[in-house]
């Protein structure tokens, strides 16, 4: 299969003429196999995946370094291209490992990116997927090689190879085509006509046809995906519960029936169980929209994440308050089980033992005269039997 077929299995590819943004996300969405013969097999499957999902307790003292940790991998899968899903899914496996381990400061970043690549490796059909090295560069070099396998190998572990987990974006995408009927845009139209013949205003966008409607809608709906990641307390919530919530609050912020009879039957939810997560995502669009008028300067959250699942194409990010250090720093590693991450720390009146100090990462600032640091570390990292 040549490049061109590979891409057009993805994207409608058209030499001549350049498509808008959101006209090419729905001729993407439109091809997927979402609306497949099986699409309700696929959707079954996924909702039965999410109860097999790890629980989130909320307990690691890590959890106010989320939101910078979810700036770096957004901005790491901006510049990749990686999908959306893949983001979520990170964030998944981020979530859940930081939950059960106390994690070293100057090591977030690392485990954040090592998470990315996982996770792109899963989500990531129609992507080149990034070295870590790759990765590494936009953090400084701050890592090394050995030090992402090292993580790679605890992460598989602790997640006991069940990899494969359905995300909110998971199931946005499977409504994406369908949350939005003929029927309701027909209703919508009236509505505006209604508002303009009796009081000459018009509160919402009017739309020329149904299909912009829906690739408008869409792509709002991609957005309010990506704003469940930041609200903290939505990690350990139902995909599915919170891809339903999205629809509602898309068509509550745009002028629709926030909910009806056919959206009970493709999410399987009701009002009263999407009710309580609406004003949430809700408030939280609207404050991302009145931010630029109010000139607000907040923490930079980005909103959309280009991907070719997205097919949002949108400049990086310039601002973020993710420090990344200059210096390389050396690392006394207290612990075994990731020979060059300490993941816990070591008791305060302990002693390290003389073998323990002899577990000092080498690196090319520490040991210039040495050709081949990284083979000579891993003589050294060799635990010694007892």
């Amino acid at each position: 299969m040549d490049q061109n077929s590979a891409e057009e299995n993805i994207f409608v590819v058209n030499g001549k003429s350049k498509k808008n943004r959101w006209q090419t996300d729905v001729e993407r969405l439109a091809k997927s196999h979402w609306l497949s013969d099986y699409a309700r097999d696929i959707f079954l499957t996924m909702k039965e995946q999410e109860t097999r999902r790890m629980p989130m307790y909320f307990l690691s003292p890590q959890i106010n370094e989320r939101q910078k940790m979810l700036q770096l991998l957004q901005m790491v899968a901006r510049t990749h291209k990686i999908s959306r899903c893949a983001l979520h899914l990170a964030m998944y496996y981020l979530d859940r490992f930081a939950d059960h381990y106390k994690i070293r400061m100057d090591k977030l970043s690392l485990l954040a990116l090592t998470c990315l690549h996982i996770a792109a490796q899963i989500e990531n059909t129609d992507a080149f997927i990034p070295h870590y090295s790759e990765m590494n560069q936009l953090v400084r070099n701050a890592y090394t090689a050995f030090e992402y396998k090292a993580v790679e190998r605890k992460l598989l572990c602790f997640l006991n190879f069940e990899l494969v987990r359905p995300t909110t974006a998971s199931f946005v995408e499977l409504f994406a085509c369908s949350f939005l009927t003929r029927s309701d845009f027909a209703v919508y139209t009236g509505m505006l006509d209604d508002f303009e013949s009796d009081q000459n205003i018009q509160p919402y966008q009017r739309y020329e046809s149904f299909e912009q409607m829906l690739a408008s809608l869409a792509q709002l709906l991609l957005r309010m995906a990506d704003f469940t990641l930041t609200i903290s307390r939505f990690a350990d919530e139902r995909p599915s519960l919170l891809a339903a919530a999205c629809i509602a609050a898309v068509r509550q912020v745009s002028g629709v029936k926030r909910w009806s009879t056919y959206l009970i039957g493709l999410t399987s939810y009701t009002e009263a169980h999407v009710e309580p997560f609406i004003d949430a995502i809700a408030g939280y669009h609207s404050y991302q929209t009145i931010q630029p008028i109010c000139e607000i300067s907040p923490v930079q959250i980005n909103q959309n994440v280009s991907s070719p699942d997205s097919g949002f194409e949108q400049s990086l990010t310039e601002s973020t308050d993710l420090v990344v250090p200059d210096e390389v720093v050396t690392v006394e590693v207290g612990t075994y089980n990731i020979i060059t991450v300490q993941l816990q720390d070591i008791a305060p009146n302990s002693t390290p033992s003389e073998a323990q100090s002899k577990l000092k990462r080498l690196r090319i600032e520490d040991n210039s005269e040495s050709p081949q640091p990284f083979k000579q570390a891993k003589v050294e990292y060799e635990p010694i039997d007892k």
